[in-house]
């Protein structure tokens, strides 16, 4: 039976093995499935914060092109993990496997006979999970919009699309998207709390997502010259990568960033000690990286960091820069160095160098 912490918090043992089942954590804080993909455990209002700043760093309505990222790879993601059967029964199986597949990764409730969503997620990102199950499921091609009727409940219009459209491929990586395998890795072990719409960990609602709808988004920002100003695009430096990646890599860094500043969390680090506990808790425990080394200069608001480089880069460096910036109040300046397995970046002040 499922216990109860408090009043306002139930902890779903069942629900919690089940997802803890399908992961295990590295060393170096990255969330993994049996196919080798890495996820991330998202606070739905930090999810839903990002997303509003990212729309508005890229400066042009992005909402299709998310909603295509999420409605591709989770195609890809049901198609290679086998997660739908033939046979007997099938169409009762196969609903059965998807609801599981909802509930377990805190998306909410499908609907899939009357394409209706009960969902806290943005309605851009779980309408593509959605339209991804039912022409799974259907085996079959639909024109496809959204609309948001409440907070909480979405309905999806499917009109048939007669294109002869193959299966979703795996996306583009990214130069930082390096393949390896972890040696040292274990189970995730989340405590899930149920809610009447998806699970919330510590009483805030939160998901899991795989990273990869991410790379699929920002590698459709290339060539897009985003709203940045130039100060904001010279405070970062990096060296190893092409110039054409340079862009993505820096929206993407700047809106995680910017969404932690925005995120109303009051952090501060002075020592390596400090450092350490603060990345543990705002990243590696939730599949957001973790570090090879750090070392803290002895003037005590100059940061190195090395770490494995992998698809999650972006996503650690924005955390660390908004961490950084949370406790030294200075407007960063952040050098990136890229190398085969490993990338190094440096934090220190920005206005010292104008």
């Amino acid at each position: 039976m499922p216990l109860v912490d408090s009043e306002d918090s139930l902890i779903d043992t069942d629900l919690s093995q089940s997802l803890n089942n399908l992961f295990t954590l590295s060393k170096n804080g990255h969330i993994i499935d049996n196919s080798g993909n890495f996820w991330m455990i998202w606070n739905i209002n930090e999810l839903e914060l990002w997303w509003n700043i990212f729309e508005s760093t890229v400066a042009i309505p992005f909402g299709r092109k998310l909603f295509n990222s999420c409605c591709d790879e989770e195609e890809y993601q049901i198609f290679h993990s086998k997660l739908l059967v033939n046979g007997l029964f099938k169409n009762k199986k196969n609903r059965k496997k998807l609801l599981n597949r909802w509930t377990n990764f805190g998306w909410g409730e499908l609907d899939i006979k009357n394409t209706k969503i009960d969902s806290l997620l943005p309605s851009t990102i779980v309408s593509g999970f959605a339209v991804a199950a039912i022409e799974s499921i259907t085996n079959k091609r639909y024109k496809s919009e959204w609309r948001q009727k409440t907070n909480t409940e979405i309905f999806i219009d499917l009109k048939p699309d007669e294109r002869d459209i193959p299966i979703a491929k795996k996306h583009v990586e990214l130069p930082w998207s390096t393949d390896f395998s972890d040696l040292i890795s274990e189970n995730i072990r989340l405590e899930l709390e149920k809610r009447p719409i998806g699970w919330s960990i510590d009483g805030e609602p939160s998901t899991i997502l795989p990273a990869s709808l991410f790379s699929r988004l920002y590698y459709s920002t290339s060539g897009i010259k985003s709203s940045l100003k130039n100060e904001d695009i010279n405070s970062w430096i990096i060296e190893g990568l092409e110039d054409r990646f340079c862009e993505p890599l820096i929206i993407a860094t700047h809106s995680i960033y910017k969404s932690f500043m925005h995120s109303g969390k009051h952090v501060f680090a002075d020592s390596e000690q400090s450092w350490n506990n603060l990345l543990n808790y705002y990243c590696n425990k939730w599949g957001w990286g973790g570090i090879e080394e750090l070392v803290l200069e002895p003037d005590g608001d100059v940061i190195s960091i090395k770490v494995r480089t992998s698809e999650i880069l972006p996503f650690f460096i924005g955390r660390v820069v908004g961490i950084w910036e949370c406790s030294y109040g200075k407007k960063p300046k952040i050098t990136i160095q890229f190398s085969e397995n490993y990338t190094r970046f440096k934090i220190e002040s920005f206005l010292e160098y104008n």
